[in-house]
């Protein structure tokens, strides 16, 4: 079969039409890349088929392959939470030490995004717990900067202390983990910096759910009187058990006293495919103390569905409260190039570069989009 019937397959027909047409694949088709770079493994993680995904691996299709954005198989299942993904490209020894293009490993996307069950694999498997991006950011950096403090992010900041995440690492701005918390208030998350470990009635829930004893922790919450965090806590258990209905359930419960649970509610919604539902608690959450976490949140979901022009408005929203923030700029070029804007993501890049005159990194993809510009003319 020709290369580009083979993307189609895998773009528009059913797993087990896929799986037929791919019962003999020759080596040239699993190397084969489409205009975006991408290889069939790529289409299959995107698409979360796990058994297309396993199939394709199997005839030697390289889990490390980046595209023309620089994103590879193995980061793109850990970028959108693909845990069955990502557990199994781990079974055929990928390169733990890939960066995407911001140069975070695949521990970082899943620390910024609250991917924890992704964090969890990851460290297990050998992910260096301390790795920098080129903007200085670690994993427990980018889950203190892009999370919101709550009851998520705090166990994943404590799985990341736990595997050894330094607090002392400052970013490019000279600023750490800790100076961030400072900054936000937040005493559950200084508690937590500072000590390793928060001690509470949920400890042993936590240990339970680490060792995927899931129903020994549902039969503990179960016994336990109401509370916020056992709310989350059942939410959380019943989702890792793929029972979404009854996870949405205790994360609504959540939802009528903190506004953390609209988060979780729009990562449900994401699962579900139902795009605008997800986008409709990213603004419910929008509406709260906490507007930029889920604006932020929000825009990258949009860049997840190839919906720019939106993704860069909120960019531009967020640009305008805090004008300094290179990531913000970064990701509003990346969303510019993807519409073939060159010259505005040439501009965005500038600006960047203009706020940290010594990161490179800024300069790199200002020139990238500068020959992109060029060649487009």
């Amino acid at each position: 079969m020709e290369h580009n019937r083979l993307f189609s397959v895998l773009e528009h027909e059913e797993q087990h039409t896929i799986l037929t047409a791919f019962a003999q694949l020759e080596e040239s088709d699993v190397k084969a890349t489409n205009e975006k770079g991408q290889t069939l493994l790529h289409l299959a993680v995107h698409k979360n088929q796990l058994a297309v995904a396993a199939l394709l691996l199997s005839q030697g299709s390289f889990p490390n392959q980046k595209d023309a954005t620089m994103l590879s198989p193995f980061i793109a299942a850990a970028a959108n939470g693909l845990s069955e993904m990502f557990q199994l490209i781990l079974q055929f020894s990928p390169d733990l030490l890939e960066v995407n293009r911001f140069g975070g490993t695949a521990l970082l996307p899943s620390s910024e995004k609250g991917f924890l069950l992704i964090v969890q694999q990851a460290l297990d498997a050998g992910v260096p717990v301390n790795h920098a991006n080129r903007l200085g950011w670690t994993a427990l950096l980018e889950a203190v900067i892009l999370g919101d403090g709550g009851f998520l992010y705090q166990m994943i900041v404590e799985e990341l202390l736990v595997q050894g995440a330094d607090i002392t690492i400052p970013d490019f701005d000279g600023y750490t983990a800790l100076d961030y918390v400072q900054q936000s208030g937040n005493e559950n998350m200084m508690t937590l910096l500072k000590q390793g470990h928060i001690i509470s009635d949920f400890s042993e829930i936590k240990q339970l759910i680490r060792r995927g004893d899931y129903y020994q922790a549902l039969k503990q919450l179960l016994a336990m009187g109401e509370s916020l965090e056992r709310c989350y806590y059942l939410g959380y258990t019943y989702e890792c058990l793929s029972q979404y209905k009854t996870a949405k359930y205790y994360y609504q419960q959540g939802l009528k006293d903190d506004p953390q649970f609209a988060y979780y509610l729009a990562n449900l919604a994401k699962k579900s495919k139902d795009v605008e539902q997800a986008l409709v608690y990213f603004d419910l959450g929008a509406k709260s103390n906490n507007q930029v976490f889920f604006l932020y949140h929000k825009s990258n979901y949009l860049r997840e569905m190839n919906r720019h022009p939106e993704a860069i408005a909120i960019m531009n929203e967020l640009l305008v409260n805090d004008p300094t923030r290179v990531d913000y700029l970064f990701h509003k070029a990346n969303s510019l190039r993807s519409l073939g804007k060159h010259q505005e993501a040439y501009e965005a890049m500038m600006q960047a570069r203009r706020l940290q005159p010594e990161n490179d990194l800024f300069r790199e993809h200002a020139m990238q989009s500068k020959e992109m510009q060029q060649i487009t003319k």
